[in-house]
């Protein structure tokens, strides 16, 4: 007949006094009373049926049963701590961060990805930072902006950063101008997502039109800013075709300009390098996927 196994109560008192080869400070830790402790070794020793202890006027020592025994119950408690660990990971919300533009593009995959796996809930975080340093940020996963020539080992490709002039139908339709040259673009209100002007002075470049003065207009903070604000019908932004492409196939925006410009950026998912949960790993190839 199978021996039962003792509590597991009886079992972590064990290990405390065997740990500091004393009852009085096991108590201690254990916020317990001195004879608490020694009742409770006792009982386990009459249970098991061989002492754990050779108890002296002023001393404490480990029968050979009781060295033993202790190596096995330690590593039982790492393997139960391992365990309710893993457990409480299922229920704990993986943590994704992402710049605040990506956020338009990455709400409906999460939606989709609850829809299918409801057991991983997920928190986002939108940010204005384009970077990531797992050793500081309490976070499994994070959207970085970067160079793609530059993407580390930890980082897949989510897509490449290709902007095109949009704006909105009613300020076309307000404004009654032509909008089919470089040059029209002096006439609309121009729309910066960042303050050095950056994108409108490469696009423009790019196409050839250096000379456009493209240093008027509203300057925001982000892209995902400028955008809105093109949106809105406030004027006229350079914006990433891949974050608008619901607005563009809707007609909520008009990109009056092809091809879209590669600007050697790229939006990539970013791992620890040392994960090894599936959970993290499933919502990674889920947005990977959901890129093609």
């Amino acid at each position: 007949m199978p021996r039962k196994t003792p509590p597991l109560y009886a079992l972590s008192v064990f290990e405390a006094a065997a740990r500091h080869q004393s009852f009085t400070r096991a108590a201690n830790e254990l916020c317990l009373t001195q004879g608490a402790v020694s009742k409770q070794v006792a009982q386990l020793e009459a249970h098991l049926g061989y002492p754990l202890f050779h108890r002296y006027a002023r001393s404490l020592r480990l029968s050979a049963q009781g060295e033993l025994l202790l190596s096995y119950v330690q590593r039982g408690f790492q393997v139960l701590e391992q365990g309710m660990d893993a457990a409480a990971a299922l229920t704990s919300p993986l943590r994704i961060k992402a710049p605040s533009c990506v956020v338009r593009w990455l709400l409906p995959a999460l939606r989709d990805f609850a829809t299918q796996v409801p057991d991983t809930p997920v928190q986002l975080a939108g940010v204005h930072d384009h970077a990531v340093n797992f050793a500081q940020e309490d976070v499994d996963l994070a959207i970085v902006y970067k160079p793609r020539n530059a993407l580390a080992d930890n980082e897949q490709l989510l897509f490449t950063e290709e902007l095109t002039p949009v704006l909105a139908p009613r300020l076309l339709q307000q404004l009654g101008l032509p909008l089919a040259r470089e040059a029209d673009l002096a006439q609309f209100p121009l729309l910066h997502p960042s303050h050095d002007k950056r994108d409108w002075r490469q696009w423009l470049a790019w196409r050839g039109a250096g000379t456009v003065d493209y240093r008027g207009g509203t300057v925001f903070d982000t892209l995902d800013q400028a955008m809105n604000a093109a949106l809105q019908g406030y004027g006229i932004t350079l914006g990433d075709v891949t974050l608008l492409a619901p607005e563009l196939a809707a007609g909520e925006l008009l990109a009056p300009f092809s091809p879209p410009w590669h600007s050697g950026y790229a939006f990539a998912l970013a791992c620890k390098p040392d994960e090894a949960r599936p959970a993290v790993h499933g919502l990674r190839d889920w947005l990977l996927a959901r890129c093609g």
